[in-house]
């Protein structure tokens, strides 16, 4: 009996080992890839693609103003006896009409000129489109930067957890040996409550660090649709590529160039020349061709009437002017004016962000460069130190605050590399979401 239930108790831990071992600890995802996910699942990004539809519809539509104007009827009626008059309205007698009427027709009509209106708006509606792109590939750029941001938060914080629990691990171990040595007398109650006091401190900013890691990850995750409870790895081979560096010009000239958001204020301004054309037609007259058959019964213009059909055509030329547009369209092309030269002043004030824009950038990646080459041989440096302190402390030659301090030291040297490793990458791309290559 003892012995089936051992052998139960074994398959037990045998399957639970199993099962433990099955779970998912987390996903480990590239840069590339979170992009790829972006680009399936983002809500925002099905917002910006049904905008392209919306204006390829509309361009469609606006095509349709060169395609001829038809139009078909037909009706149906009761037509009642005619009454005849006498000059004092009194009835003198009725006649006879054929009591079925009906009439079929065709028109057809087609615009030869408008003053240009239905070109400039064709062309418009395809600047329409080209913002429309426009706007989605700016959209799908700035989602991009969002990924690199949290997923270098993702990365820094992750490193600044591992570094922490190292030092709480260091910090632990310490506190035992110094326990030993106030046991025996070597130190006094003041270094052990020092030492209990910076585990505490250490432990309570692992906590934040580790909440602010959660909450990081839940972000990327709902940006990128995955499922709820998904545990992202950061990939620390992306630190590895260094980019290599390039001139500030190079950056700006690309900027200039292919920056989404440049682009379509440049498309905005040819927008606003369109629509100054359209405004200035409608001075111009409208010319078009038209042409007609129609088919009608009964025959009441002859006396008596006849109940006969009758069959006419029509083939001419049309032409109308709006005379009010006189005077009523020097407000629509004063607006539009205005309007030209506000989208003009907006896209020189663009131009000066963006060279401000990749100037800024272009030094704080600098920076980050720097800063982390600093911080590697500030790593080495807090290392040695706390390596001489730690000796010295041991052969009761240094105090504890001492020890304290190079401790300190050494953790804020490893947080600082941390950070300005992370700053390199996110500078990077954030110079390539400046130069329009995200």
């Amino acid at each position: 009996m003892n012995f089936n239930i051992l052998i139960v108790s074994f398959l037990l831990m045998v399957s639970a080992t199993v099962g433990f071992a099955q779970e998912p600890a987390g996903r480990k995802l590239t840069i590339d890839e979170l992009f790829s996910l972006a680009e399936q699942n983002s809500p925002q990004l099905q917002i910006s693609r049904s905008g392209i539809e919306i204006a390829d519809e509309r361009k469609m539509l606006a095509n349709t103003q060169k395609r001829p104007n038809l139009s078909a009827s037909a009706s149906a009626s009761y037509i009642g006896n005619a009454t005849i008059l006498n000059t004092n309205l009194s009835e003198l007698k009725q006649v006879e009409m054929p009591h079925f009427g009906n009439s079929f027709s065709v028109q057809a009509s087609q615009v030869i000129f408008k003053g240009g209106a239905i070109n400039n708006s064709i062309e418009k509606a395809g600047l329409d489109q080209q913002v429309a792109q426009l706007n989605f590939n700016q959209k799908r750029a700035e989602i991009k930067l969002l990924l690199v941001a949290r997923y270098t938060d993702l990365y820094r914080l992750s490193k600044q957890e591992a570094v922490y629990k190292k030092h709480i691990a260091s910090a632990n171990l310490r506190l035992k040996n110094i326990n030993n040595m106030y046991k025996q007398g070597m130190v006094t109650r003041n270094d052990l409550i020092r030492s209990e006091l910076q585990i505490t401190n250490l432990e309570m900013a692992l906590q934040e660090v580790t909440n602010n890691l959660n909450i990081t990850n839940q972000q990327l995750r709902v940006i990128i649709g995955l499922p709820a409870g998904t545990t992202i790895l950061p990939d620390s081979n992306f630190l590895k590529a260094t980019p290599n560096r390039v001139e500030y010009q190079d950056y700006l000239n690309l900027a200039q160039t292919n920056f989404p958001g440049l682009k379509a204020s440049q498309v905005y301004s040819e927008i606003a020349r369109k629509n100054l054309q359209i405004a200035k037609a409608e001075r111009m007259p409208a010319l078009s061709l038209q042409a007609g058959n129609s088919l009608a019964r009964p025959i009441v213009t002859a006396s008596p009437a006849l109940d006969l059909y009758s069959r006419g055509w029509n083939a001419g030329v049309g032409v109308t002017y709006n005379i009010s547009s006189l005077y009523n369209a020097k407000h629509s092309i004063g607006a539009a004016n205005a309007q030209l030269s506000q989208q003009e002043q907006t896209l020189a004030l663009q131009r000066q962000n963006l060279e401000t824009d990749v100037s800024t950038a272009f030094i704080k990646h600098n920076e980050a460069r720097q800063r982390s080459e600093s911080f590697k041989k500030g790593v080495q440096l807090a290392n040695e130190n706390y390596r001489i302190v730690a000796k010295k402390y041991t052969s009761q030659l240094a105090l504890i605050t001492d020890m304290l301090d190079a401790t300190n030291a050494k953790l804020d040297a490893e947080l600082q590399l941390t950070n300005a490793d992370a700053n390199i990458i996110y500078t990077f791309y954030q110079l390539q979401y400046l130069a329009g290559n995200l």
